[in-house]
């Protein structure tokens, strides 16, 4: 029996927090844009499904526009607004450890639970510069069943490893991707005799046995919504289902990676598959090398973040006051003129560490403006927290 034919089309607006303009500009113009934009194409095409990326931006949606955000929050239990991407911030995924790429889902899905009661299945990144070989494996191991992206056109070290397949990741694990996605900036004319959708599905047909394909359509950078001409086109597209061989979907990543996970085993065994890494010969190998200082700091934080929240909470949870006090050597007498050694203030200065220890990896995951000084205060922060629980010449050893 032949399998249906489809077109899973993806409206998304992505938006960079922070590129060609400031934070402020995102809080005024981005954000209220893509909710009110969406919103009114809610009302008028019932078919239109869009898809929107990173927890952090509901998070701001939540507190500077709570009455949208409670509207928002009724379109998403509709199925009408979709939350895309499975992380907090969709950032970078080369520079993080594999634990940051990990924590950033857990964060994400975790936020995306508690305020929506659902989470999603996928890594959606349409605008990175690279995929890491770590990738695959850290999304599997997440429950996470899917990976999508567009930016693999821009300059692929590898080139375009397929449409629709697996990604497989070291440790022999890993999930589904769609890595030619096409523009996210794309404005649909028509669907089903788009050439750039219509000669994928054609492949993926006769290659693997499956006549499906994926195509993004929307906006890039500035958030908003996909333009009404093509959310025009998809939903008159849709209306046609019952007399074409090719069914056209307005539907989201998550959809998507449910149907291939439902595929047979012989079915799934045809697809192909990718045991590399995704890097970019463009965008990444120039940015990377300009940006050594913030690889450097990110990476000092991570093993400073080990050593001071392991040992910190050994102390806080194990020791008396007076078993803290004495461990402290001549710094830590020192600090103690000026902080007196309890519990209490050693939590509130844990609490203190963590607070900026998070705003140093958003920062570099958002490119926040600055981050410079901010990875410098979570270093000291790291160090006085360090010396306090391993002493003044393990603090040098560990950062000299």
């Amino acid at each position: 029996m032949d399998k249906e034919k489809r077109i899973y089309t993806i409206a998304t607006a992505h938006l960079d927090t922070v590129w060609n303009w400031d934070f402020e500009h995102v809080l005024a113009v981005c954000l209220p844009n893509t909710l009110h934009d969406n919103f009114s194409l809610f009302e008028k095409y019932p078919d239109y499904q869009f898809n929107f990326e990173g927890a952090y931006r509901y998070e701001l949606f939540e507190e500077y526009y709570p009455e949208e955000f409670e509207q928002l929050r009724k379109y998403v239990a509709d199925g009408k607004w979709n939350f895309c991407g499975a992380s907090y911030e969709n950032g970078d995924v080369n520079v993080p450890s594999p634990e940051l790429l990990f924590r950033n889902v857990i964060y994400g899905n975790g936020y995306f639970k508690k305020k929506f009661g659902k989470t999603s299945n996928d890594i959606f990144l349409p605008d990175c510069f690279g995929f890491g070989w770590a990738l695959p494996s850290m999304a599997e191991h997440a429950n996470l069943k899917g990976f999508s992206t567009q930016k693999l056109s821009w300059g692929s070290a590898y080139g375009i490893p397929f449409d629709i397949g697996l990604w497989v990741g070291p440790n022999g694990k890993g999930v589904f991707a769609s890595l030619d996605g096409k523009s996210y900036c794309t404005t649909f004319k028509n669907v089903r005799t788009n050439d750039k959708l219509t000669k994928k599905l054609n492949k993926n047909e006769k290659e693997y046995g499956l006549p499906w394909t994926f195509g993004y359509h929307g906006t890039g950078d500035v958030g908003g919504a996909p333009k009404e001409e093509s959310v025009n086109t998809v939903t008159n597209e849709i209306a046609q289902n019952d007399s074409s061989d090719i069914k056209v979907l307005s539907t989201s990543p998550t959809k998507f990676f449910d149907d291939l996970s439902n595929l047979d085993i012989a079915e799934l065994g045809r697809l192909p598959k990718w045991n590399n890494e995704l890097l970019m010969t463009n965008h990444g190998a120039g940015s990377y090398v300009s940006r050594s200082f913030s690889k450097r700091c990110n990476r000092r934080n991570e093993e400073l973040a080990d050593m001071a929240v392991y040992e910190g909470e050994k102390i806080i949870t194990d020791l008396t006051d007076e078993e803290i006090y004495n461990i402290f050597d001549t710094i830590g007498r020192k600090l103690t003129k000026y902080i007196p050694i309890n519990k209490k203030n050693l939590y509130i200065f844990t609490l203190i560490r963590l607070i900026f220890l998070a705003s140093f990896p958003l920062n570099v995951l958002i490119g926040v403006k600055g981050h410079e000084v901010a990875s410098g205060v979570v270093l000291i922060f790291n160090l006085i927290l360090l010396a306090l629980t391993h002493g003044i010449s393990n603090t040098l050893c560990y950062t000299l």
